[in-house]
């Protein structure tokens, strides 16, 4: 029961997650911004759909974030035009580390009780 209640707020983040930044993406496309702009908002909405649909795969925001971070570096390396790139590029190296870190999970979870 308790891990019913603890994941709840994690899955009502990923679905306001998924909400804003789909209609973020979405406002961006429909007013002609810069398509390395679109991209990246899309990357992010997708790792809040990965989030929230994989919910049940095990440590799914931490492998999910390293594609953010490769797409962030990309998009920081062609210049674009938005601010986006230096998020991307701290979620991504902040997946990264905390996989290598703890690649199981056992130590977060060992830590909460």
């Amino acid at each position: 029961m308790s891990l019913q209640i603890t994941k709840r707020p994690r899955v009502l983040l990923f679905l306001v997650l998924t909400i804003v930044l789909g209609g973020l993406t979405v406002r961006a496309a429909a007013r002609g911004h810069a398509a390395v702009q679109v991209l990246l908002l899309a990357s992010v909405t997708g790792y809040a759909v990965t989030g929230l649909l994989f919910q049940r795969v095990p440590n799914v925001e931490r492998l999910a974030a390293v594609p953010l971070g490769v797409v962030g570096v990309a998009a920081y390396a062609v210049g674009a035009p938005t601010d986006l790139p230096v998020l991307l590029v701290l979620l991504g190296v902040g997946g990264a580390v905390d996989l290598l870190w703890d690649p199981t999970g056992n130590v977060r979870e060992s830590q909460s009780d």
